[in-house]
């Protein structure tokens, strides 16, 4: 049940908390007075697309927190353990931000959230109808919904399974149809990627290769610097030259002349221990300078020879790739795809045995589905023709009329294509609610609908957004009633502009506009008895101004709505 909703800085409202009673809500309020914004704060989150515009003009940010009572909502409670989050003394608290910069930040009891999630937690919670739903009645696509909603977990199941199944049948026609259709070019296909594998495995490139080669390269271009330097560097630091020490030889008879002395002054011996140690680091050094001088070869043609791999790897790398593995991968990918089409008739033949045994299993499951829903379909008739009659549609039929599509027409619902029809008057035929249905039966079929979505669903809060479009007089009286009845199993909070129905809940709110600073601004206010008659004496005469008739016909009206919705809570 939903206990309390607060809304801040969102469109006209300010910063307001409504707190809902259990049964029947009534929200009431002149045209443009902003009861839409309430909805468009549920709606938000219900994690319905949210947007800027939204928010209150100069402000940074808009926001929706509602607190549900859950202690009674066992699949809630189920799916809240999945997700690791617990209820605070069973309760939970669900809110939506929204900033001018554009971000959306959902939380579950505080908990930072996707929106995939808020919306499952929210569905177990909340279900809204809004103010133009009921023309989804005229669309015969959205009809099958309507039907696999009221057959519950069973219908669930099989359509799930037809659903899988589906997916697999089609993605193999869909591989199959692909390879059919490359016939034609298979062979010129094929032609390529030999020419493309042949040619990368004559390279015979080796993983690594690449910077060794540039290494290579980098040594043959700068050869006459590098053999200079490194001839001088050899000389100077071990050969020696013109019969003078090398540096390590000079380095080494100046420690020895040290060696003698350094016992006798600490500072001798600090400056000998530095040079001996110098020493064996400029030997080290030398040691590497002598490799290097070793390794000192130059060889035209070798370096021709790099040249020529360096420019073959090029030209590789401009078709296959910006690297060596690259080239290998590419290489690696279209060896395999020669080898599917090198055997894509075998493919082809698996592939066909494959969709046959898909097909098969795919139609059965499809027709189980179908026989479900014809089972479910009988008894949906009768309960949908039950809630008309409450309605006050006393002679009203409903049928759920079949038709099968074309054989193998699969789609992920099965193979139904379903359209609900109605005779609304003794005598009349069964004709397709778009031909028969006005605006006020049009609303009254879609009560019944969602009063047996909720019997099935067990959602224990529903809001109706002006569910009452097209009905007036008497049928406002049964349509009340029948929403007070609803009441007795859900919370229900409906925005209306009748005042039959305003009176038969048990908690009505007024939404205001005014202005507050200079600004327009919105405020909704649960009203007291007072209250309840001055609004309903203003929704009775249709004026600003009440007086002691409209008055008097208001408390009346609410003393006898009060009676019945006793009366029919008792039946219950």
């Amino acid at each position: 049940m939903l206990l309390q909703l607060s809304i801040h800085q969102l469109a006209l409202i300010d910063d307001i908390t409504i707190d809902f009673a259990p049964g029947f809500n009534a929200l009431t309020g002149e045209t443009g007075a902003g009861k839409s914004i309430v909805v468009d704060a549920v709606n938000l989150v219900l994690g319905e697309r949210a947007e800027r515009e939204l928010i209150q003009n100069g402000a940074q940010k808009a926001r929706v927190e509602a607190l549900f009572d859950v202690a009674d909502n066992a699949p809630l409670l189920s799916l809240l353990q999945e997700l690791q989050l617990e209820p605070e003394e069973g309760m939970v608290s669900i809110s939506r931000e929204l900033t001018s910069a554009g971000r959306n930040i959902c939380r579950v009891m505080g908990s930072v959230v996707p929106l995939a999630t808020l919306k499952r937690v929210s569905a177990l919670l909340l279900d809204i109808h809004g103010q133009h739903e009921h023309q989804s009645l005229l669309d015969e696509r959205r009809h099958l919904a309507f039907l696999d909603g009221f057959g519950g977990v069973r219908l669930e199941e099989l359509r799930a399974q037809v659903a899988s199944l589906y997916a697999a049948w089609r993605a193999t026609r869909q591989e199959l149809e692909r390879l059919l259709a490359d016939a034609a070019d298979r062979e010129r296909r094929m032609d390529m990627l030999r020419y493309q594998v042949q040619e990368i495995d004559a390279a015979r490139l080796r993983p690594g290769e690449g910077e060794e080669l540039e290494r290579q390269r980098t040594f043959y271009r700068n050869a006459e610097k590098i053999i200079k330097s490194v001839e001088a560097a050899y000389t100077a630091l071990y050969a020696g030259a013109d019969g003078q020490d090398s540096a390590l030889d000079a380095l080494r008879g100046g420690i020895d002349d040290l060696q003698g002395i350094a016992p006798l002054d600490p500072r001798y011996e600090r400056v000998y221990a530095r040079l001996d140690e110098l020493y064996y680091q400029l030997e080290d050094a030398v040691s590497d300078v002598r490799g290097l001088h070793a390794e000192l070869d130059y060889d035209e043609a070798d370096a021709e020879a790099v040249e020529e791999r360096f420019d073959l790897i090029g030209r590789l790398r401009r078709k296959y790739g910006k690297d060596i593995d690259e080239i290998l991968k590419f290489r690696a990918e279209a060896a395999s795809e020669l080898d599917r089409l090198e055997h894509a008739d075998d493919l082809s033949d698996q592939l066909k045995k494959t969709l046959s045994r898909q097909q098969r299993a795919l139609a059965q499951a499809s027709e189980a589905l179908s026989v479900a829903r014809r089972e479910v379909a009988a008894t949906f008739e009768r309960r949908v023709e039950e809630q008309l009659q409450e309605l006050g549609m006393r002679h009203a039929r409903f049928q759920v009329a079949f038709a099968e599509r074309k054989p193998n027409d699969f789609t992920a619902d099965g193979v139904d294509e379903v359209s609900f029809a109605m005779s609304a008057n003794l005598g009349q035929p069964l004709r397709p609610l778009a031909r028969v249905a006005s605006g006020g039966e049009l609303s009254r079929i879609m009560l019944a609908l969602k009063n047996l979505e909720a019997e099935r669903s067990g959602i224990p809060s529903m809001v109706f957004d002006e569910i009452d479009t097209g009905i007036s007089g008497r049928m406002a009286q049964v349509v009340a009633e029948k929403m007070a009845q609803i009441a007795g199993r859900h919370q229900v909070i409906c925005v209306t502009h009748l005042p039959q129905i305003a009176a038969m809940a048990d908690a009505q709110y007024v939404v205001e506009k005014g202005e507050t600073d200079g600004q327009t601004r919105t405020s909704v206010t649960r009203l007291d008895e007072a209250g309840r008659r001055e609004e309903l004496a203003r929704m009775v005469s249709g004026a600003q101004e009440t007086n002691e008739s409209s008055l008097r016909h208001a408390g009346t009206l609410l003393l006898e709505a009060a009676q019945r919705r006793e009366t029919l809570r008792a039946q219950q």
